[in-house]
């Protein structure tokens, strides 16, 4: 599926500047440097995998991400009838 996008003229030209082949579409482009938002541990540890170097780190985030996934698991326990550790 595609859509449609609205760019700027300048925008258009920084794209097509950045194909890799003349054939190749400007989504290529964007995939090439847009990364997906990462929101698990699942798409962080994936993320770690493709990175080459040194990297910043934002503990904030990964201090949300890690709060997320606290309350899905207790929630999940709590569904199936089992009390999550340090809850009783």
């Amino acid at each position: 599926m595609s859509r449609p996008a609205r760019l700027s003229e300048e925008a258009y030209k920084v794209l097509a500047a950045n194909r890799m082949h003349p054939k190749k579409s400007l989504s290529s482009v964007i995939m090439r440097f847009v990364r997906r938002p990462i929101r698990t541990f699942g798409d962080l540890e994936k993320h770690l995998d493709t990175v080459e170097g040194q990297m910043q780190v934002y503990l904030e985030a990964l201090e949300r991400v890690r709060e997320r996934k606290r309350k899905a698991n207790h929630a999940h326990l709590h569904r199936i009838g089992i009390d999550a550790p340090g809850t009783a």
